[in-house]
């Protein structure tokens, strides 16, 4: 029999049916009891600390290193269904799951966000990311602003009151290097190495909002790569990027190599429009959107095998998952959900779970499976815990520390419960398996698609009494529920959404502080005219 979600599941042999009842509940309550003081300890940053003094796991004692190095590599709208290790029939994957089945797969792993900005700043606070400033709109109001993202000419950008992981892992004696996209904000001051990065080398911003050799867009420039704060190459030739990418983190992480580091890889791939190096084209049965695919898992591959060359990876961890849902108004090219419902732009589970994979050799158990719930909010704090520290306590922290996850020593995990907010709205809430809609939305998807809820053109819509599915038997939030059976739940989650509300705040909305041309990074940026001017010398 498979081992369930949350239980605590033994053989009992030779004893009375009234006494294996018996013995399961006494059971179940012993899971119980410890999961609560497993997630008091996660809340306060202390279950890594906490494992090494008092292991309490099935499995043989584990020895965690003392400040292990952590690579972050985030994939750019991947699908939940769009891994080969997820189910997908026709992807090529096989680093992530070569990933799967030497680490730990989470089957319920959400980002922060159902778009890329607001995800992103979670991921690097710990925090959601309405208190980050990095949403549009008025908190209060019922006017959607769900798919704001930061765009070149922006003025705002993540918060500068904000604590970055880089400068929570900074003190504790880490290197920090940053790769990729960015898209927090093109003004120096909101750019990585301005926000505890030591070095940071890529494009800022989505290829599809620069000129490059795989987009016509002339709306704001040509793509630019930075080095740190500087323009180092304009334009950018983004088919042929991710070589330059790779051989950036190789070189971080040999240099690097006898001291911890925290390392953040963005990818661009899968986002819209896709792209592939030459030798990546035509190379899949997937089209374009899997020859991207395939050259986003090669870079893992690269990174996997780097990490094993240089001999730490006993010390290290790395971690896969993805800033959002697949962008369906891409069709075929546009990703995949699989088991879910809806895209990008929704707060339906397609939206929001990701994939979330774990690999660390001599720590996680291979080929696992963990049905815990999980995070991208969580990455940060399970970071700052491996490396000794404790997330800043002067602000609300929505992370938890998955540590016990990993080390399986829990089942359950710290995390009850998910927010899903779109914009400044609080759209949903999942508590243990029971998901709540108080509003819907459509996203980014064409009327040609099969489900009305996921067009771009279907309307915000109140729920009161909300709609209440049961995630974990209906991913696909198919068959509402009748509320008239479960009230316990139901009341349990609106006292859950009263405590939040009341104790939410808002930081002022970064996308709303408007835009300036100049803010496009440029080369040389007295020559006109700005922008389509700005370029390099060779």
């Amino acid at each position: 029999m498979p081992r369930l979600p949350g239980s605590s599941h033994r053989r009992i042999e030779g004893i009375s049916y009234r006494a294996k009842w018996l013995v399961a509940f006494l059971v179940l309550l012993q899971s119980t009891q410890r999961g609560l003081q497993v997630a008091a300890e996660c809340a306060l940053g202390e279950c890594a600390a906490d494992l090494r003094r008092n292991p309490d796991s099935n499995r043989a004692p584990i020895q965690l290193p003392e400040k292990p190095n952590i690579i972050v590599i985030y994939g750019d709208d991947v699908g939940y269904g769009d891994l080969n290790g997820y189910g997908h029939p026709t992807s090529s994957t096989p680093n992530l799951d070569r990933m799967i089945q030497e680490g730990m797969r989470l089957t319920q792993f959400y980002s922060a966000a159902p778009v890329c900005s607001p995800s992103r700043a979670s991921l690097l606070t710990g925090r959601l990311y309405p208190r980050t400033g990095v949403y549009s709109g008025t908190p209060g109001s019922t006017q959607s602003t769900g798919l704001s993202v930061f765009n070149p000419f922006s003025n705002g950008g993540l918060n500068l009151s904000e604590i970055t992981v880089a400068q929570m892992m900074k003190p504790l004696g880490y290197a920090t290097g940053a790769l990729g996209k960015w898209h927090l904000g093109t003004k120096k001051e909101y750019l990585p190495a301005s926000r505890g990065f030591d070095s940071y080398f890529g494009i800022p911003m989505t290829q599809n909002e620069c000129t490059s050799n795989v987009e016509s867009s002339k709306q704001f420039g040509p793509c630019p790569t930075m080095h740190n704060n500087t323009v180092a190459v304009q334009p950018t030739d983004v088919q042929n990027i991710d070589a330059a990418y790779v051989a950036n983190i190789k070189d971080f992480m040999t240099v690097h190599k006898n001291e911890p580091f925290f390392f953040y890889y963005s990818s661009h791939h899968t986002h819209l429009p896709q792209f592939a190096a030459p030798g990546f084209l035509n190379s899949t049965l997937r089209g374009l959107f899997g020859d991207s695919l395939a050259e986003l898992d090669w870079s893992v591959g690269q990174i996997l095998d780097h990490v094993v060359e240089l001999g730490i990876e006993n010390r290290t961890l790395v971690v896969f998952s993805a800033d959002n849902g697949p962008q369906l108004s891409g069709g075929v090219d546009g990703g995949e959900q699989g088991q879910l419902k809806c895209g990008k732009g929704t707060t339906y589970e397609g939206g929001m779970r990701e994939p979330g994979i774990f690999w660390w050799p001599s720590v996680i158990e291979s080929g696992s499976i963990s049905y815990a719930l999980g995070s991208t909010l969580d990455l940060s704090v399970t970071a700052v815990s491996l490396a000794g520290g404790k997330p800043p306590q002067d602000r609300a922290i929505d992370g938890f520390d998955l540590t016990p996850v990993l080390t399986g020593r829990s089942e359950i995990g710290p995390r009850e419960f998910m927010f899903y907010y779109s914009g400044h709205m609080l759209m949903a809430i999942r508590l243990r398996q029971y998901k709540a809609h108080f509003w819907t939305k459509g996203g980014l998807c064409p009327e040609n698609y099969h489900d009305q809820d996921c067009w771009s053109s279907t309307p915000l819509k109140q729920h009161e009494p909300p709609l209440l599915f049961d995630v974990e038997t209906d991913p696909k939030e198919r068959f509402p529920l009748d509320l008239s059976l479960y009230p316990v739940q139901v009341n349990e989650i609106m006292d859950l959404k009263a405590a939040h509300s009341k104790a939410m705040t808002f930081s002022p909305g970064e996308m709303n502080l408007g835009q300036n041309k100049e803010n496009f990074p440029c080369c040389n940026p007295s020559c006109t005219p700005r922008n389509s001017c700005c370029a390099c010398p060779k």
